[in-house]
């Protein structure tokens, strides 16, 4: 009986939340989002406007200009310029770079120490775009407008009221289902009678579909600048770039569409190109307006004065479906016709939404942090998929025409953090969008690695675009040679392993990212003198040259990324049973590894040494579980001083991840710092900001605070090394709970806490094998079946207990 009520309790259906948004949203960066992970949408007002942002995340301009960049620098001149040369300079180009023992060539020196090319500084391509579009006019004389947004995360529908005080209501229901890439609006009018109308030629309500011109560096540059008082987007060789194509109204197959081209680059040599396809209910008809002036292309659907109802479907076909945007619209175009149709993609965008909640749930007393979690995994499932390219640095219905640095994949942190909290969640498809984006990254590695390098495998470079790489797109120094990132991007890979113990995924998806990644280490890793293999040369974080070679050797950062590639490249090759003589390479590295920074290696036995090396190295030092002071603490972490709280949240995630992992995560103070970044830096879609608006400008919604959740959830749940920790950093003052939480070994997790005291716990195991654990309780721990028969347990050995489990089993694990 106690079994199926703790069952009943942990793994029932989640309830509904949904997410309310009562104020003024006059930005869509700060708007309620819908999305299927490729297309998405964010919503905003204007005065007497509903406008319906739309974002894609194939839609870059992936045009790379390297006229007037140098030719990319093999790592031996670099190791030259270093090591007899000594070469000076800061990290970002600015300042003149020097050679503290003289150059034969000082151009040559000064044109790759530039921080990055030409085409990275001057030049805003690549870039994402943004996609267009659709507006919903309102009755424009009516005062006293309210609008109300009522986003159901268990269905993906997102309810719109909008009320006058003289009674007059527009209700709208929007959403994206999870196929075709196609936004859905139906609205209805109140109300709308000889008394409250005002006008008499339009309808109340009346939809519009619009892609604007693309500005000019220049205008764009002045016009942000002039705004936020941000001058990054000045400082482009105006004269050498140019905008896109205008958008221009066309008919296909009769069907007045919007098309937007894009110039002809390596990934799509004739061009990259969408459509914008409105379909319209009975009585409305999309008709073309003429802003030839402006440059802007418009269609506006247009219908009898006394409608008050109505719905629109807008499709946004593009080169990446099958057969490339046209074949797609012609697929699409017999459904769309139908409204039947509209009531398919309804069921079907419900129907995923309730499927994705059921995977995991979390309950937490404090309603700021229950919402934060359910927020941004929204926010994350409205923009990732797997097999579809997931967002830069901003979310691309939110993009602006121009992005900071380029709103690339940056893969010293801010690429990888969104994913950070996917897994556990138990959100393995999303997650796996992670590896589309490498596809692009491993191809221009491999070239990087073979032409830059003179090694096999792959090069992970810090600036990466969706595009088919011809050559080295960041090819200067010091940016362009960290060989630090692709050891980071490895722990993606490994980790998707480790939590769902899946060997075909890894024999076909992750070992052959692992080899390639793991194969560069054991080429660029030289043996000295003193019989250690050594890392030169190579900067960590964003560090300039100093002309001292040793800050260029065997860097903690470079060596720590390097060990743990190496680690899981032959644990890889040793699960599969592959590449023997790979497997002795990359052992024999580590075990004859140099220390950090000219240091003795470290030595570790047991699980310290467990928990050391199977934490990745982003995550700080992993270390044995110590059981936490959940009492009360003054003090508040990150201190309201810290650049985490001043200008920079972002960063928060990956370094409270570092001081969970550490040991160093006091539950009160941690909690309460928590929750004082979140008041601080949340918008009202429930997305919290990376960088200070002050500092940087509406540039969209940050996508690295996605992975806020991540820190949130090792508080209740910690499983790396192979070893369930619950509730590590959790405080006494909150109670919560969670629901089938994603951990090392293939396991689901769902446990409790309740003033303080851990809860039963229940255990469902996917592959069987072990399930080691530290005890949330001081006297020991009791396993049981789903039929209530008692399980041995073994332990503790260092403060784990282990138990046996098979695959499929439930478990339940209580205080002895």
């Amino acid at each position: 009986m106690l079994w199926g009520c703790l069952l009943a309790t942990l793994l029932c259906a989640p309830a509904a939340h949904v997410q309310v948004i009562d104020q003024p949203v006059l930005d869509a960066e700060d708007g309620p989002l819908l999305g299927n992970g490729d297309l998405s949408v964010s919503v905003y007002q204007t005065r007497d406007k509903l406008v319906y942002r739309l974002g894609k995340g194939d839609v870059w301009d992936r045009r790379l200009d390297t006229a007037d960049d140098p030719k990319p620098p093999h790592i031996s001149e670099i190791a030259r310029g270093i090591r007899d040369e000594g070469w000076k300079c800061s990290p970002y180009g600015d300042g003149v770079p020097v050679a503290l023992r003289g150059t034969k060539d000082p151009q040559r020196m000064k044109e790759i120490c530039s921080g990055a090319p030409a085409s990275y500084t001057k030049r805003p391509y690549p870039c994402p775009k943004p996609t267009g579009e659709v507006s919903l006019q309102l009755p424009p004389d009516l005062p006293g407008l309210t609008v109300r947004h009522e986003l159901a995360f268990e269905e993906g529908i997102l309810r719109t009221t909008c009320t006058w005080p003289l009674g007059f209501v527009v209700r709208i229901e929007a959403y994206i289902p999870p196929s075709p890439n196609v936004l859905v609006l139906r609205w209805s009018v109140e109300g709308w009678s000889e008394t409250t109308r005002m006008g008499h030629l339009y309808p109340p309500v009346w939809p519009a579909v619009y892609r604007w011109r693309d500005p000019t560096t220049r205008e764009y540059g002045q016009r942000f600048a002039a705004d936020s008082r941000h001058g990054e987007f000045l400082v482009f060789d105006h004269a050498k770039c140019t905008p896109l194509p205008p958008p221009t109204v066309k008919r296909i197959a009769d069907r007045p569409v919007i098309e937007q081209t894009f110039h002809g680059e390596p990934t799509f040599t004739q061009g990259f190109r969408y459509l914008l396809a409105p379909f319209c209910s009975a009585g409305w008809q999309p008709q073309p307006v003429d802003l030839g002036a402006s440059g802007e292309a418009r269609l506006r659907c247009d219908a009898a004065k006394e409608t008050t109802s109505g719905w629109l479907a807008v499709a946004v076909p593009t080169e990446s479906d099958a057969g490339g945007a046209e074949a797609e619209l012609a697929r699409l175009t017999p459904k769309l016709t139908a409204e039947a149709t509209l009531d398919e993609y309804r069921a079907a965008t419900r129907a995923a939404a309730a499927e994705f909640w059921a995977r995991s749930s979390v309950t937490i007393d404090d309603p700021l942090l229950q919402s934060l979690w359910y927020d941004t995994l929204h926010a994350r499932r409205c923009t990732n998929a797997p097999g579809k390219l997931p967002p830069g640095l901003f979310l691309p219905s939110t993009v602006q025409d121009y992005s900071h640095w380029h709103g690339d994949w940056h893969t010293n942190y801010n690429y990888q953090q969104p994913f950070y909290a996917d897994y556990t969640a138990n959100q393995v498809a999303m997650g796996d969008a992670f590896f589309t984006g490498m596809d692009y990254m491993l191809q221009a590695g491999r070239l990087i690695a073979s032409r830059y390098y003179g090694t096999r495998g792959a090069f992970i470079q810090l600036t990466n675009y969706p595009i088919k790489a011809i050559d080295d797109p960041l090819g200067a120094v010091p940016m362009g040679r960290m060989a630090y990132m692709t050891g980071w991007c490895a722990a993606n890979y490994w980790n998707r392993y480790r939590v769902t113990l899946d060997r075909e995924w890894l024999a076909s998806t992750g070992y052959p990212a692992l080899r390639d990644l793991g194969l560069f280490y054991l080429d660029f890793m030289q043996r000295g003198d003193d019989g250690l293999y050594h890392i030169f040369p190579s900067n960590q974080g964003e560090d300039g040259f100093t002309g001292d070679p040793k800050d260029y050797t065997d860097r903690p950062q470079v060596m720590r990324h390097a060990r743990y590639c190496l680690r899981v490249a032959a644990a890889a090759a040793e699960v599969l049973g592959v590449d023997p003589e790979l497997r002795a390479g990359w052992t024999e590295r580590l075990e004859k590894c140099a220390g950090d920074d000219g240091k003795p290696p470290v030595k570790l036995d047991g699980v310290r040494r467990l928990f050391a090396e199977t934490n990745p190295p982003e995550f700080a030092d992993g270390r044995p579980y110590v059981a936490p002071n959940r009492g009360p603490e003054d003090a508040l972490w990150p201190k309201p001083t810290e650049w985490l709280d001043e200008w920079y949240a972002g960063q928060y995630p990956i370094v409270a991840m570092g001081v969970l992992r550490g040991g160093e995560f006091g539950p009160e103070r941690g909690y309460r710092g928590l929750r004082h970044i979140v008041e601080r830096w949340r918008h009202p879609n429930g997305l919290v900001w990376a960088m200070a608006l002050a500092d940087y400008g509406h540039s969209g919604a940050w996508t690295e605070t996605l992975g806020i959740v991540a820190p949130l959830q090792e508080m209740m749940l910690q499983s790396y090394g192979g070893v369930l920790r619950l509730f590590p950093g959790w405080p006494a003052s909150h109670d919560a709970s969670f629901a089938t939480f994603r951990a090392e070994g293939a396991f689901l997790v769902s446990a409790g806490i309740t003033h303080g005291v851990v809860g039963p716990v229940a255990v469902r195991s996917e592959r069987g094998g072990p399930c080691r654990l530290y005890s949330p309780w001081p006297d020991g721990l009791r396993v049981t079946d789903a039929a209530g028969a008692e399980v041995r347990a073994t332990g503790p050995a260092d403060g784990i207990f282990e138990f046996a489990t098979t695959a499929g089993g439930v478990y339940r694990v209580t205080a002895k």
